[in-house]
């Protein structure tokens, strides 16, 4: 290890920069709820009918499980690289290795995805359709995109955590002038009967509202830049799970109430505000909704980069990445090597997506459902051989919750597996087989050597 390497090692990242507010924000906004709803509700109500707000209601069970299990391993050690060092310390280096690799692809797909929708909704915005279909401008933009955010995830965490607060209120803005307009025009607050059940493809209706929450776990990945941190990011998630299953079913709601399923589930392959808040609201209403997707994709961007650098960070700590992913701004108190990969990485997969094959992007965001099954279902079985002989007095929380969270999430992932086609299968074995090839390619550390 070189003597710049360990100087870099010494250095912290920002203690004591956020609160539950920061926290919370980062969690909400990660899940980048605005373009999720838009791009779901359609389908859920093609899916299960009229219950689509009660679905979206019963799949946080599985999420706040899995938050629980989060909660207790990060009171025992609350290092950034959440579900790698965890893992390690429960199965060994290899198994870590593996599941951080998985958060690590997981993140950079869904990047892509995000990019596309931020670069898209800004065209739509500024009523420029031969830019919103040229895949150049497309790929042109989202670069921007990835790079501005990076930068600004760069710059420090509290400037990050006051991007997010601002973009987080545009986006609540929009959505409540959406619930209200949509429940003045139903007449009322009532949906249509529960008998109206749409195609009655229950699994597949759980299984896209189940991904709908995913992104609170980045409340954890700033834990060592809380205050107490033991306690603060666990706070932070659940209160941002509360926010999102209140914020869905609310929207759901509203939207099934206003238009009907038999509407919304005709658009169910477009975005839902889109197509209806123009109507609803006028075209300020229309534009602001079109704004609110394009700022959660936005948002989203910059808090998917912060977890996933601080993982590269927190690998390179422990030897599973090479040394140079561990250095630290000394100006910025920010992981340097690891935020610009990450957005490098980031943009030429972008890139080539988008100049490719739409499949080829719907592939690649499909698979990180399944992605994000595995290192939820590896946390969850992680705590009970993470606190083997000291299970006595928590037994609920060490034995009884992860066994929930692995039953939940194995059976969303077989759903998940049974339900995509094989492009996205493809997408996730090669990318099993590379993080394997690159894991285990590394040498192991010399004993007692940058170990923490």
């Amino acid at each position: 290890m070189t003597t710049t390497e360990s100087r870099s090692r010494g250095r912290n990242l920002r203690r004591d920069a956020l609160g539950v507010g920061a926290g919370t924000a980062i969690g909400v906004s990660s899940t980048a709820p605005a373009y999720s709803l838009a791009v779901s509700v359609g389908l859920l109500a093609a899916y299960t009918g009229a219950a689509a707000p009660i679905v979206l209601a019963v799949s946080a069970v599985p999420v706040v499980l899995v938050a629980l299990c989060f909660r207790e391993l990060n009171r025992a050690e609350p290092d950034c690289g959440t579900t790698f060092p965890w893992t390690e310390k429960a199965f060994g280096l290899g198994v870590g290795r593996m599941v951080g690799w998985t958060t690590v692809m997981a993140c950079v797909l869904v990047m892509s995805n995000l990019a596309q929708v931020a670069s898209v909704y800004t065209y739509a915005l500024l009523g420029l359709d031969g830019a919103e279909n040229s895949r150049l401008a497309q790929a042109a933009l989202g670069t921007v995109f990835i790079l501005v955010m990076a930068l600004l995830a760069y710059r420090g965490v509290r400037v990050a955590a006051g991007t997010q607060l601002l973009l987080l209120s545009i986006e609540l803005v929009a959505l409540l002038w959406f619930v209200v307009g949509a429940f003045r025009e139903a007449g009322s607050l009532s949906i249509p009967a529960f008998s109206d059940t749409g195609q009655g493809a229950w699994a597949a209706g759980v299984l896209v509202a189940v991904f709908l929450y995913w992104g609170w776990d980045s409340s954890f990945s700033v834990n060592e830049e809380s205050r107490n941190p033991r306690s603060t990011p666990a706070i932070a998630a659940l209160v941002s799970n509360a926010v999102l299953v209140v914020l869905y079913v609310v929207v759901a709601w509203a939207a099934v109430a206003y238009a009907g399923t038999g509407q919304l589930a005709g658009i169910a392959d477009d975005d839902f505000l889109a197509v209806l808040g123009e109507d609803l609201l006028g075209t300020a209403g229309g534009k602001l909704l079109i704004a609110a997707v394009l700022v959660s994709a936005l948002a989203s961007t910059q808090t998917t980069i912060l977890p996933t650098a601080r993982t590269m960070l927190s690998m390179a700590r422990r030897d599973a990445f090479p040394g140079r992913f561990a250095r630290i701004s000394k100006r910025y108190h920010t992981p340097s090597v690891s935020t610009w990969v990450f957005a490098t990485a980031s943009v030429l997969i972008y890139v080539t997506l988008v100049l490719t094959s739409d499949a080829v992007l719907a592939d690649s965001v499909a698979a990180v459902s399944i992605l994000v099954s595995l290192y939820y279902v590896a946390t969850a079985l992680a705590v009970p051989f993470y606190f083997k002989g000291q299970v006595a007095g928590r037994v609920v929380q060490r034995l009884v919750v992860p066994a929930l969270a692995v039953a939940s999430f194995l059976t969303v992932l077989v759903l998940a597996v049974a339900d995509v086609g094989t492009g996205p299968l493809v997408v996730v074995g090669v990318t099993m087989v590379v993080g394997a090839a690159v894991m285990f390619s590394m040498k192991p550390p010399a004993e007692g050597e940058g170990r923490r």
